[in-house]
Formats: structure tokens, sequence, C-alpha cells
């Protein structure tokens, strides 16, 4: 792989839809499945039904698109982005998450400073840090908005 090379085109989606999204939550154990159409310009530029399944996913995030613009308007490409900065941050953004909802949610004399508080506790979240480039973070652009899944793999079907 290249030094700077940031991400890198997986599947040619472009010109298709997103028809479904399927998640299965189950811990480090999640999966994810799209439903895609897309057309296959490398071959006979037939319209292809597929399938593309995620095994381990540890994060899954996406961002609809609210703008009514023809940028993005249909699935724009399966990528794989390289940064383990970004594959941390979505592991952070779940801790926070958790965290901030307990807080919003809940009567509790929180301590940030107390390592020992129990939303403090981050020994899962840097376990995963261990093993961060196991996984790989995925991007799927489409006309409803982006999706980012860090997950072991994928398959296409």
């Amino acid at each position: 792989m290249e030094e700077n090379l940031q991400s890198k085109l997986l599947i040619k989606t472009f010109d298709g839809s997103l028809l479904n999204l399927k998640v299965k939550p189950n811990c480090l154990d999640s999966l994810v499945e799209f439903d895609i159409q897309y057309y296959d310009y490398d071959g006979d530029e037939s319209l292809i039904n597929a399938k593309i399944l995620f095994n381990e996913v540890i994060a899954i995030d996406f961002e609809v698109n609210l703008f009514d613009n023809p940028i993005g308007a249909e699935l724009g490409g399966f990528y794989e982005i390289f940064n383990e900065d970004k594959k941390k941050e979505m592991v952070e953004k779940i801790f926070n998450n958790r965290l901030e909802g307990f807080l919003y949610h809940g009567d509790y004399h929180y301590d940030e400073n107390e390592p020992n508080d129990m939303l403090n506790w981050r020994e899962p979240i840097e376990e995963v840090y261990d093993f961060i480039d196991q996984y790989h973070l995925y991007q799927q652009l489409t006309q409803g908005g982006v999706y980012y899944i860090l997950a072991s793999s994928y398959i296409l079907d």
C-alpha cells in the first residue's frame, strides 16, 4: 500500500441504489448487510442485485443526506478508509454516547476525574485499540446518506 493512500475504491457501485440495510447486533459478532443494485460498467453494463455482508462489526455510523442536490444522488462507490484515527474516533463516539446517555437520563453522581468510576472504565475500549488494525473502515456513499462500517471483513454476495 502506498504511504499516502487515504482510501481505496473497492466496488464500483455508481448509478445504483441502496435498497435495504439490516443490522444484527451481537457485541463483537454483530453483522451488517446492505442490499444494493448497481450497473456493471466493467462488464456488460447489466443491473446487478447484490448484498454486501459485513462480519464482526464493532461500529456503524451513518449520516442522512438532507440536502436537495444532485451530488451523491445515487450510490457513489464503496470504499475502504485507511485512517486509524478515524477508526478510533468511531469507537470513542460509542463510548461517549454511552456516557452522555446515562448521565442525561440517570441520577448519578459522576466524577469525570475518578478512574474507578464505572462510566470512566476504559479497559474494554483499550482492548479494542490493541487489535484495531485487524478491522477495516468501510464507507458507502448513497442518495440517502453516508454509511460507515468498522468490521473485520466484508463479502460481496
